[in-house]
């Protein structure tokens, strides 16, 4: 005897929503495995204005550095 064929409860679109995960999951769900992936895929290079910030940092310290180097000796004699 076969019973009464099991169906699943119609629920309101608000209760079900969230039971798959959102297209921005931060895991990926297997119905993920085969979209498209957007978005940068590797580190970006770094742009000149954050390689010239960062030489003038060096130089300043390295300066900066030999000042201090200078007035130590200095104050030897």
């Amino acid at each position: 005897m076969a019973g009464p064929e099991q169906r699943e409860p119609d629920l309101p679109d608000s209760l079900t929503r969230h039971l798959k995960a959102p297209r921005s999951a931060i895991w990926p769900t297997p119905d993920d495995r085969h979209r498209p992936r957007t978005g940068a895929h590797r580190p970006r290079v770094p742009s000149g204005v954050f390689k010239g910030l960062w030489l003038w940092a060096v130089a300043y310290n390295l300066i900066g550095a030999a000042i201090l180097a200078v007035l130590w000796a200095s104050m030897g004699r």
